[in-house]
């Protein structure tokens, strides 16, 4: 069993032993403040943007009801593209932070660019109100230890191992908190979401 001890700090990188391969685990963001605004704030946000109104099919309602909106962990297998990243970004409620601070956008952007030209070798996970604590790879999957948080957000970045780097199968993780309980289980191909 491989293990990736993590600390809070975003650019770290860490390694875990699996099956005689390195596999990298990066924190490409992190923020101990982040937390998504409440809907009457994201209302007028969203309203006050003809295209991010658009993009949401012209009714609030379509942004609240998505599970991106209420996810707590979002993965990606592959990259979202431009557009795919700025929808999840808009329905996430992350753009709010983005356009509020020139910090979180350049670093979110940073996360962007790496994941797209690792595209076929990275997976992408992000954590809302949730730290990461540990990796196992074990089974053939990996199991994410997190610990829950008042708010913050991070977004990891790791190597698929060699074997499913060219595969579609569905590519299996777990989250589960650091008291054992298991949070869900990822097994789609390109994305899914958690909650709580």
């Amino acid at each position: 069993m491989a293990i990736a001890d993590f600390v809070r700090n975003s650019g770290k990188v860490f390694t875990a032993q699996s099956q005689g391969t390195n596999i990298a685990f990066e924190v490409c963001f992190n923020s101990d403040t982040f937390a998504r605004p409440s809907r009457e704030e994201y209302t007028t946000f969203v309203e006050s943007n003809q295209y991010w109104l658009y993009r949401v099919g012209n009714n609030i309602l379509n942004l609240f009801n998505s599970p991106v909106w209420t996810a707590d962990m979002l993965h990606f297998n592959t990259y979202y593209g431009a557009s795919g990243g700025q929808d999840m970004e808009l329905v996430s409620g992350i753009i709010y932070a983005r356009v509020n601070d020139e910090n979180v956008a350049l670093d979110i952007g940073k996360c962007w660019k790496k994941f797209s030209e690792t595209d076929q070798t990275n997976n992408e996970v992000r954590l809302f109100s949730y730290q990461l604590k540990k990796i196992y790879w074990n089974n053939n999957k990996y199991t994410f230890i997190v610990e829950p948080v008042g708010q913050g957000l991070q977004i990891l970045h790791y190597r698929k191992p060699r074997q499913t780097v060219n595969s579609t199968e569905p590519f299996p993780i777990e989250i589960v908190d650091t008291k054992g309980n298991n949070l869900g289980k990822c097994d789609t191909f390109s994305y899914c979401e958690f909650k709580r």
